[in-house]
């Protein structure tokens, strides 16, 4: 399976593992510093990146959720500031 990890210097990576063999970080290529595992691939290899619904349900949020950039970052920010996804 495609499995992404994200470093903190912003740089997202994207490696190959079975299922079971897939560690939870990874030496980031671009700095060195350990990326950790943020999402595993679906059905066809789509990225967050290719989804056009993430610019436009950012942009009617504050701007500390210019961070998000992935599902999972939407849901937990949305669940954090207690707001909830509509439409």
């Amino acid at each position: 399976m495609l499995y992404e990890f994200k470093c903190n210097c912003g740089e997202i990576t994207e490696e190959m593992y079975k299922v079971s063999e897939c560690p939870k970080t990874i030496g980031c290529p671009k700095c060195g510093r350990r990326a950790k595992k943020i999402l595993s691939a679906r059905g066809a290899f789509l990225r967050d990146a290719d989804v056009t619904w993430m610019d436009s349900a950012k942009q009617n949020l504050p701007q500390d959720a210019q961070r998000v950039s992935t599902r999972m970052e939407l849901k937990n920010y949305l669940k954090d500031k207690g707001l909830t996804a509509t439409g």
